[in-house]
Order: structure tokens, then sequence, then C-alpha cells
């Protein structure tokens, strides 16, 4: 089976280590600090996930999907999941009404995130 490939895009350091720590060994992890740089892995790489923060400086999370959706459709069928601290159900409304896949709550089991991600690389297998 080919690996898959999963951008990571949050503006934490210590998120971005994290994910490629607990990742790292079963994907491709490609890092992004800034919405500007996911453009540029975007462009380079073919990514199957896009791991999104929200509360980024410059582009916000919602931002920059919707400009997936809008400006930047050749990227439109990558599954994106949120990443994000915020619990309020509005805001995981907003991100699934947008088209997100998922939403994970900050701080996150490692368990729980390797499921979510599991779970769409298999929906995505049978559609």
């Amino acid at each position: 089976m080919d690996e898959k490939t999963i951008l990571a895009v949050d503006d934490s350091p210590e998120i971005l280590e994290s994910l490629l720590s607990i990742l790292g060994t079963d994907y491709d992890v490609r890092l992004a600090k800034t919405a500007s740089a996911a453009w540029t892995a975007l462009r380079l790489t073919e990514v199957n996930l896009i791991l999104l923060d929200i509360e980024m400086p410059g582009m916000s999370g919602f931002d920059f999907l919707e400009t997936i959706y809008t400006t930047r459709t050749e990227y439109k069928n990558i599954p994106v999941i949120f990443i994000s601290s915020s619990a309020e159900q509005e805001i995981i409304d907003k991100a699934l009404g947008m088209g997100a896949v998922a939403y994970i709550v900050k701080p996150f089991l490692p368990e729980d995130l390797c499921e979510t991600i599991r779970d769409v690389f298999n929906l995505k297998i049978h559609l």
C-alpha cells in the first residue's frame, strides 16, 4: 500500500512536533507553520489529508479552507480535519459545515487522532 501524505498546518511548533511524532511512523507527514507554507507544500507534494488549525496568524484555518473551495479548487478533494483548542459547538458546526470531514479538540489523545485519520482514509477507499 502506498504511504499516505499528511500536511499538518499549525502555528505551534510543539503541536507540529507532536503530530510528527504520533503520525510519522505510519505516514509521510509534512509540516507547515503558516498558510503560505501550506500552499507551497500543496504545490510541491501530493497530499492525501490536511490537518488544519483554526487560529493562525495571517490566514485562519477557516479562510484557508474557504480558499480551497473557491479559488484553489485543485485541492478541494483533499479531506480536511480541523484540530483546534476551541470546543465551542458553534465553531465545530461551522468547521464541519464548511466541508471538514472531522474536528478534533486540543489537547487530544494520540489514539483518537490515529483512529479518526484511519476512518477518513478507509471512507475514501470506499468512495
